[in-house]
């Protein structure tokens, strides 16, 4: 029935189900959690801050190239849904002037980029010495997700819910039938998911408080070091949330903001740390008093809408991107795999794993899909040609 099947719903498995749909691959989407929840704690995407804002380590990165594609490619869903997507200022600012080869690896890419050091004339966000100003994009998170169901659906891709407990379940599906190649987009789901099973994923706990501030229309960073190493989990000096604090405008009429940030290595929890809120409140109101209103006096007075917990899928070395051979059946799945039957035993499958993105996930989303189509169709290809001549 299938070309192929992706598991895991959230941005980059909707990413790549819409790629491969539109490369003319026949696909489906299966997951315990899709688009449409998006008030579920089970996946990482509807939390989401969400602006492009490249973690990339410079060009030599593989997720700078991921970063450029979706640059470029939010482009198109502006024009499309302005609702869902706009491209507005940034502010970083930070304590310590860059030193050249310190700038980010995007400043030809942005636009309006800009490097500025503030005078008594000009001041910059939160009393900052030093600032890097560029355009960039915001997008509404749970309404994007929701945005890319909608496409797939719309084009004949189904977005099937159901819960797999094993890699070698999702190539015989009754709902999909039997296919050769599976997308692994499963997230955090892949340090459990029998055939798997990568204990270098782990759960980099994200806090968030939505407010309403329609009046602010500019996106203010103070993150230094934010994006640095997190250490590992079980570190108990690395799960201490940094000083870190951002203001993003969400795309849409209802005049939301997303305030943050912390990253908490190794911590399950998905209850709002109210402490945290209250730091949050406290750092970003100390960045920009205009959330708080014509009127307002204090952090007090800022409008809070909710205070939202995500899990980021991220994974020591980085994400996993690559392309694996494999073998239904083997050794130590037979026996808790239902829907593998006997005629499958030895069958020779791949999988292409596209996981581990950390909190970059929207920002990597089109370029990751790229590059995992990529590969998907190469094996496609490859096996198609092999049966030919067989």
């Amino acid at each position: 029935m299938y070309d192929a099947v992706v598991i895991g719903s959230g941005v980059v498995g909707l990413s790549i189900a819409l790629e491969l749909h539109n490369r003319g691959i026949k696909v489906a989407v299966v997951a315990r959690d899709i688009a449409d929840d998006s008030n579920s704690i089970g996946f990482a995407s509807p939390w989401a801050g969400c602006n492009w804002y490249s973690f990339a380590n410079g060009r030599s990165d593989p997720a700078s190239d991921w970063d450029e594609i979706t640059y470029k490619g939010l482009e198109k869903v502006a024009k499309e849904r302005p609702d869902l997507c706009e491209k507005i200022p940034v502010w970083d600012v930070y304590s310590r002037k860059k030193k050249e080869e310190e700038k980010p690896w995007y400043k030809d890419l942005v636009t309006d980029y800009r490097d500025l050091e503030a005078t008594p004339s000009n001041p910059l966000p939160g009393g900052k010495p030093y600032a890097t100003n560029f355009k960039t994009w915001c997008l509404h998170a749970p309404n994007y997700t929701r945005y890319l169901g909608d496409k797939l659906r719309s084009s004949g891709v189904p977005l099937i819910r159901h819960r797999l407990s094993s890699l070698d379940e999702a190539y015989n599906l009754p709902s999909t039938g039997r296919v050769n190649l599976v997308i692994n987009a499963t997230g955090l789901g892949a340090r459990s998911l029998i055939g798997v099973e990568d204990d270098k994923v782990y759960p980099a706990r994200g806090q968030t408080v939505l407010v309403k501030a329609p009046w602010v229309k500019e996106q203010i960073f103070h993150v230094e070091g934010f994006f640095a190493s997190k250490g590992q989990e079980g570190d108990e000096t690395a799960k201490a949330p940094p000083q870190a604090a951002y203001i993003i405008p969400r795309p849409g009429p209802e005049g939301h903001v997303v305030l943050g940030g912390h990253y908490r290595v190794g911590d399950w929890s998905t209850c709002a740390d109210l402490k945290e809120a209250e730091r949050i409140l406290k750092d970003c109101y100390n960045l920009c008093p205009r959330l708080a209103g014509p009127n307002g006096h204090s952090w007090r007075d800022i409008e809070v809408i909710a205070h939202n917990v995500g899990l980021r899928p991220a994974r020591e070395g980085g994400a996993r991107v690559e392309l694996e051979h494999r073998q239904i059946g083997k050794k130590g799945f037979t026996s808790i795999n239902p829907t593998t039957v006997n005629d499958d035993m030895g069958r020779k499958v791949a999988v292409v794993h596209a996981y581990g993105v950390g909190g970059a996930g929207f920002q990597n989303s089109m370029g990751l899909a790229v590059k995992v189509s990529d590969l998907a169709v190469g094996y496609l290809k490859s096996s198609s040609s092999n049966r030919a001549r067989l």
